[in-house]
């Protein structure tokens, strides 16, 4: 008799937790008959829809804008516009004079891109669907791990995230902004992936391609979750666990995920040997001695300010920086309360055997420390649009520990039959914080600038002059010299090929331009400039050059008068000794409203008067000459 009750109590399993088993039904039938699944999918679609709405919102008031896009927005409209004519087989340029490896970000854009019209207020259009498409994938998984409770955490999670972010950001495809709800993405299918869900795989294959392509600084985050995927197998001896065990499911499986890599990979492949060898370059750069990163000791203090809560930036809280603009950070004090409550909460998941919650925040946690060690690699000032990774990072830390305290109170929930109602009252929390973060996302939507509209009001000065006169004609080497930003260049470019006009890139230029419009493959008829301030003087002088078109914030009255103030002060300056200050005035360099108040001989009234005039702003101006060689 005793031996038979040990044979019971040895055999006695305990049933997992909500957080290690999906609830399934015997039948799909049945399961669709359910009134409490149906009303959790309705919920769960409510939910995203909420989160969803606004980044389409944002989407569709950019449409409405009217915009030249300048700068790095000029060139990315260019590179997506180039997707089917002369497909960009890299992708955006790098401040180091290489780009980021692959083309997926162009390809991507460029088809919502030509949906909505063509035009270059569309490319904002284009990511904003992007983002939306990002956050209801996202959702879908969370589902699958975790249905309506994960859903409803996640989606509050994600509009707190959109709220920080802002209109502008959500539709922005610049390269640092684009790539972080994917970041997100990419965390939630290796969990996936980890927990057996093998139709991940393929998409996994294919959004963490789209990260790296886009932005290599990611490289260390997707290292890091590789890792952990491998380690965290490897522990639970579930290698076999990780493909299908029907041999021909498993074929099927590795044969669509190679196919996803091989497609993404191949036209990287293809520009290495055939191409620019753009991935040598980066191997080079990364390889070779340069400018010191900015260390550990600098990313752990700007992780901490991050992860801190509940003043974090991730929660709308401003950043602070420093007069260079780079990120300062916090104390490693800030550290104690986040990993205190991570430790506590993995302590907790594996007292209450919420195993699977436990996984995903050990993947959070190697996220972490991958972007730990992006961080710590950033060449150049921690400007805050660099290592904006830490607002997705952060919000998947706490969302992991959210993720543990529900799942260890399941089977509390489940013993007393509590579980729908704890169900229905964290799915009305998450929808009111839902629609309190994404409601002034849509207020905000119409009333939300483009990127750098200023640059557009110049431009508009002097364009349709420009274009008239260079109609029919090209290709043309585009330069600019003086004060005038090189932004103006970038816009001005991609007017003259929307026109049909083509651009030829200088030297320095072919990264952000692409190979084809080098001087190899383009020969240029003429040289565009673009002129400001002293030196239009010395272009209208010019018997090559012809004037196309101009700007000036001033009447011809105050320009004349500027002129002859701003001699006068050169003098008196000059005479004080201060050479600087006095070249400062004509080559656009700041100081001397500061420094030159207090000079003896130097006219107080009359640096007030030039440098009121003065931050109005350079005139610019279009000039034609002859063909010139960059």
């Amino acid at each position: 008799m005793r031996w038979n009750y040990r044979f019971v109590v040895v055999t006695q399993t305990i049933p997992p937790t909500h957080s290690d088993s999906q609830q399934r039904s015997d039948s799909p039938t049945k399961l669709w008959r359910d009134p409490w699944t149906i009303a959790c999918i309705v919920v769960a679609i409510i939910l995203t829809a909420i989160v969803v709405w606004p980044i389409i919102d944002a989407g569709r008031a950019a449409l409405d804008l009217v915009w030249r896009p300048s700068g790095d927005w000029a060139v990315l409209t260019m590179r997506v516009e180039d997707v089917g004519r002369q497909t960009p087989l890299v992708g955006p340029y790098s401040r180091f004079g290489w780009n980021h490896p692959g083309p997926l970000m162009y390809w991507l854009l460029a088809i919502p891109y030509h949906l909505f019209g063509d035009k270059p207020e569309a490319i904002l259009t284009a990511a904003a669907t992007l983002n939306a498409f990002t956050v209801a994938a996202l959702s879908a998984i969370a589902w699958r791990r975790g249905k309506l409770p994960l859903v409803a955490l996640t989606m509050g999670a994600s509009a707190i995230l959109l709220h920080a972010m802002g209109p502008a950001m959500i539709r922005d495809p610049w390269n640092p902004f684009i790539t972080l709800l994917p970041l997100a993405l990419t965390v939630f299918l290796v969990w996936s992936v980890i927990e057996g869900d093998h139709w991940m795989w393929p998409p996994l294959a294919f959004v963490a391609s789209f990260e790296l392509q886009s932005h290599i600084g990611y490289l260390p985050m997707l290292a890091m979750l590789g890792l952990a995927l491998m380690v965290i197998t490897w522990r639970r001896n579930a290698f076999s666990d990780l493909l299908p065990h029907s041999p021909k499911q498993r074929w099927w499986v590795l044969g669509i995920s190679l196919a996803v890599l091989v497609g993404c990979w191949l036209p990287v492949a293809v520009d290495q040997v055939a191409g620019t060898g753009n991935l040598g370059a980066i191997t080079h750069y990364f390889l070779s001695p340069g400018d010191s990163p900015a260390g550990f000791g600098t990313a752990l203090h700007v992780a901490a300010d991050q992860l801190k809560f509940p003043a974090a930036p991730w929660l709308g809280r401003s950043e602070v920086a420093g007069l260079d603009g780079a990120l300062l950070g916090s104390g490693l004090a800030s550290f104690v309360l986040p990993v205190l409550a991570m430790a506590a909460s993995l302590w907790l998941a594996i007292r209450r055997r919420a195993f699977a919650a436990m996984r995903f925040q050990l993947v959070v946690l190697a996220a972490a420390i991958g972007g730990l060690i992006a961080t710590a690699r950033v060449i150049g000032p921690l400007f805050d649009w660099v290592v904006r990774w830490w607002w997705v990072i952060a919000s998947l830390w706490w969302l992991s520990i959210a993720w543990v305290l529900w799942s260890a109170l399941w089977s509390i929930l489940e013993s007393r039959s509590l579980q729908r109602i704890a169900t229905g009252a964290l799915s009305v929390v998450a929808t009111v914080v839902t629609l309190t973060a994404t409601g002034p996302i849509i207020d905000a939507a119409s009333s939300t600038q483009p990127p750098s509209p200023s640059t557009g009001i110049v431009l508009n000065g002097f364009l349709q002059q420009t274009l008239d006169a260079l109609r029919g004609s090209g290709p043309l080497l585009v330069v600019t010299t003086g004060s005038v930003r090189g932004d103006y260049g970038d816009a001005l470019r991609l007017q003259l090929e929307r026109e049909g006009i083509q651009v030829v890139a200088e030297a320095n230029m072919i990264s952000h331009l692409g190979p084809e419009r080098s001087e190899s493959h383009r020969t240029p008829v003429g040289t565009l400039w673009i002129v400001s301030a002293d030196e239009i003087a010395q272009f209208k002088a010019d018997p090559e050059m012809t004037e196309l078109g101009g700007w000036d914030p001033l009447t011809p009255q105050q320009r004349a008068q500027f002129f002859v103030d701003e001699a006068l002060l050169q003098d008196q300056l000059i005479a004080a000794g201060r050479v600087d200050l006095a070249e400062a005035l004509t080559n656009g360099t700041g100081g001397v409203d500061t420094e030159a108040n207090g000079l003896d001989g130097v006219d107080p009234l009359l640096v007030l008067r030039v440098e009121t005039l003065r931050r109005k702003g350079d005139p610019v101006a279009v000039f034609l000459g002859p063909p010139r060689s960059s």
